[in-house]
């Protein structure tokens, strides 16, 4: 398990430029996540800030905090943010934090003879890894068209060795009264990413489609809602599409399921007044599960 995690948590210097942008994609939101990691046309709390910088400028003034026990824990995963609209503008920002613990590091008893079933390897030490980013986000628009940047810094600590970079993530977002769409392109330009050994990297745009119909449901006080977004690398063959599903009763209650990378999710919600609380669960069969806790508040 904790080799996987390695694997995961380290890709830029295990395999290159081409995942050098993999730590930013832990997912933030319970909502977003319980809908299977679809938030690119959704515009409904301060995570849009995350997902699309244009997002933020459909959503109230708010502040959103989660945490994320990803993998059974072993990678636990934070973010915060707030979002400030104002006339025909919105600002933010955003701070995520993720921090894999518990990573042994082993040895053999003889160094100098090839492992086996007489000299296998030991644990002598357990070391953690963390990757903080910080989101700088502004948007503007009208009640239909709104079009947003974020800039970002980052930082890495993967214990034998750190780096810093930043990027810039633009996006537009279309607000219609049953269907909302929205586009992105994170790392719009090629984002650095420079480590203490003198290395520099550079992550790989990555453009996202998102659709998300709402379907009201008068009779009963209900709505539903589905999104599908279409995830792309540039320079990376193939495509990922996450579906959600979401179904709110009198705008208090709410239901989701998704399907995210080929997993499934599953979550509820509770919103009372300017509050609001929400759970995802994310099931993986190889890093196992994942459970995300949001809260956010309208003031």
């Amino acid at each position: 398990m904790h080799r996987i995690i390695i694997l995961f948590t380290v890709p830029a210097l295990l395999i290159g430029t081409k995942y050098a942008g993999e730590f930013q994609e832990l997912q933030v939101g319970a909502r977003a996540c319980a809908m299977g990691g679809t938030g690119i046309a959704q515009f409904s709390d301060a995570t849009s800030l995350y997902f699309n910088p244009a997002g933020t400028f459909f959503i109230q003034r708010s502040v959103h905090l989660m945490h994320a026990e990803n993998f059974a824990g072993i990678v636990k995963n934070d973010f915060g943010a707030i979002v400030l609209p104002r006339g025909n503008m919105s600002v933010g920002v955003g701070l995520q934090y993720v921090h894999t613990s518990g990573i042994k590091l082993t040895t053999l008893p003889d160094t100098t003879a090839p492992p086996g079933s007489n000299n296998l390897p030991i644990a002598y030490d357990t070391v953690g890894t963390s990757d903080v980013l910080f989101y700088v986000n502004g948007s503007k628009g009208n009640d239909r068209l709104s079009v947003g940047a974020n800039i970002k810094v980052f930082y890495r600590d993967l214990n034998a060795i750190t780096g810093f970079g930043g990027g810039l993530d633009v996006g537009a977002a279309l607000n219609l009264d049953y269907l909302k769409v929205g586009i992105v392109v994170r790392d719009f330009i090629l984002s650095p990413l420079v480590w203490s050994s003198g290395r520099t990297e550079t992550i790989l745009p990555k453009i996202a489609l998102g659709l998300a119909p709402v379907l009201p449901i008068a009779a009963i006080n209900s709505e539903i809602t589905i999104e599908a977004d279409i995830v792309k690398v540039l320079d990376v063959s193939g495509f990922d599409v996450n579906l959600g599903f979401e179904y709110g009763y009198r705008d208090i209650l709410f239901g989701r399921m998704g399907i995210y990378c080929g997993n499934y999710t599953l979550g509820v919600g509770l919103q009372y007044k300017r509050f609001t609380v929400d759970y995802a669960f994310m099931k993986h069969p190889e890093l196992s599960n994942t459970n995300k806790f949001s809260a956010g508040m309208r003031f």
